[in-house]
């Protein structure tokens, strides 16, 4: 203070203008500052400063077909929807399908002539899908667990008429047409017949079909296995008979916990996602096959009892059973000593081969 009173008149003036400027400018910075603060702008790596008091929304309802959690709101999107149930065929034309990756729980099951043939079901996911196929009886069975909507392209006489007897929510192409199912051009016929889940949620509100249906939820684990305890390798081949071209492999992968599927020994690509296909958990259930007697080499498979079955989780193989007391009750898989075994949050790939279908894995 007493060095400021020994300056001059000049400089004196010139520090107080300079002592003004400085305070001016840190008077407007936190200005600006405290304007963004209030309009919720500025924010830390963990959000707005001003609403640090917030709870988190905590993901506390489970996916009753797949176990995923989500937030109450974050269902209340899907959980009175219909389930939807898809036939997508897997002939070598029709390849690479579409949607496969978005179905919560997908059935591989072998169909006539060694081709197999899938069943996928959707909730709350949406997505386009195709190309889709024909009904076959024992797809039924699966329908039934979930009293879906079922979308195919028509079917054997059988199959067709077992839809009217079992009153299923039925979704045929024969007689919706366009615009829930539409030809693509640049596929040639039976390959080429598309749909998706928002045009046949759509076409079940127009027939009187509804949700919520009531799912009976298989077992599923809170966390899946820490790395540490994982298999750091593992490969599943399922031969469906042996056909060529319609073999399967899954391998495993150790950091994503996930399966990678291959078909006829290549990827097997989403055309959607451009994506190679994959699961977090993989049911082999075995079955006996027996021919349907119509004279076109179709096939009928017991879905009904129990048979011995394989849970892949982790990259490990749990050996058991599956059991299914009638055609709508839920299917459901058993340790060796009869305790259910539960799967990890997220998708599920059922292959349905036949007893005595080539199965290895190490």
């Amino acid at each position: 203070m007493q060095k400021f009173k020994s300056l001059s008149v000049r400089l004196k003036i010139l520090v107080l203008a300079l002592l003004t400027i400085y305070v001016g400018v840190w008077w407007l910075v936190g200005y600006a500052v405290g304007k963004k603060i209030a309009e919720g702008e500025l924010k830390t790596p963990l959000g707005s400063l001003i609403n640090e008091d917030i709870v988190p929304k905590l993901a506390d309802f489970p996916h009753p077909i797949n176990g995923v959690w989500y937030t109450q709101a974050e269902a209340k999107i899907w959980k009175n929807r219909l389930p939807l149930g898809v036939i997508i065929e897997n002939h070598a034309d029709s390849r690479p399908q579409t949607g496969l990756s978005r179905a919560e729980v997908v059935y591989e099951v072998l169909a006539e002539g060694g081709i197999t043939r899938f069943l996928a079901v959707f909730l709350s996911q949406e997505a386009d899908l195709g190309p889709v196929r024909s009904n076959r009886p024992y797809f039924l069975d699966w329908i039934s667990e979930y009293s879906a909507g079922y979308a195919h392209v028509g079917g054997s006489p059988l199959a067709q008429s077992l839809v009217k007897k079992y009153k299923i929510k039925d979704l045929d192409q024969f007689f919706l047409g366009a615009p829930t199912y539409q030809r693509v051009s640049n596929r040639f016929a039976p390959h080429n017949v598309y749909t998706a889940t928002k045009k046949l949620r759509g076409a079940a509100a127009t027939r009187g079909y509804k949700g919520p249906i009531k799912i009976s939820s298989w077992s599923f684990v809170d966390e899946e296995a820490k790395p540490e305890m994982r298999a750091k390798k593992f490969t599943l081949n399922l031969g469906f008979l042996g056909t060529f071209g319609y073999d399967v492999r899954w391998g495993y992968q150790p950091r994503s916990n996930n399966y990678l599927r291959f078909n006829g020994n290549a990827k097997h690509i989403d055309a959607a996602t451009k994506k190679q296909l994959s699961t977090k958990n993989i049911i082999v259930q075995y079955v006996t096959i027996k021919p349907e007697g119509s004279g076109h080499g179709r096939i009928l498979q017991e879905t009904i009892g129990s048979g011995k079955a394989i849970v892949f989780r982790d990259g490990k193989a749990v050996s058991g059973a599956w059991k299914k007391k009638s055609r709508t009750e839920r299917t459901r898989f058993f340790d060796k000593k009869g305790k259910e075994v539960s799967l990890n949050r997220g998708n599920i790939w059922v292959e349905v081969v036949p007893v005595g279908s080539p199965v290895t894995y190490k």
